[in-house]
């Protein structure tokens, strides 16, 4: 005949602590009460001498103009940073606020994720949209600065 053993790791034995809890420094660290080891980050600030540039993209029209919107609506306009590598996007890295242009929602859909359009047509319609940007941008700050 079998008999249940004391081992408890085997089926049947009976599972006992052989320590006691005590309070070990990861728990007081979880509770607050010891500072932790590790560096807390911040929150990263994008530099405001760069955002003005994405901030004078509100309040114009969509500068994109692609084929196909239902409707270019100056309510939904954002700014678009560059999809260009040459720009500085890279994979979970935005664009420069330097390299942006007012698009519609629609617009900046089609030359994030649209995928009816080439890479070099996006390309070609964000260069596009750039080129006449850059003046009116210009323009725009300038009167800012004079205010």
């Amino acid at each position: 005949m079998l008999t249940r053993s004391k081992n408890p790791m085997r089926r049947g034995g009976s599972l006992q602590r052989r320590t006691t809890l005590r309070s070990t420094t990861w728990s007081r660290q979880t509770a607050g009460l010891v500072p932790s080891p590790f560096k807390k980050k911040g929150k990263k600030r994008r530099p405001m001498a760069e955002r003005r540039f994405a901030l004078a993209c509100r309040g114009e029209p969509c500068y994109l103009l692609i084929p196909g919107a239902p409707s270019h609506d100056k309510d939904t306009v954002v700014d678009c940073h560059s999809n260009q590598q040459a720009h500085g996007k890279g994979m979970g890295i935005k664009a420069d606020d330097e390299k942006t242009v007012p698009g519609c929602g629609w617009c900046h859909h089609a030359i994030d994720q649209g995928n009816w359009l080439t890479k070099e047509q996006r390309r070609d319609y964000w260069d596009d949209a750039y080129a006449r940007w850059v003046p009116a941008r210009t323009a725009k700050l300038a009167r800012e600065g004079e205010s």
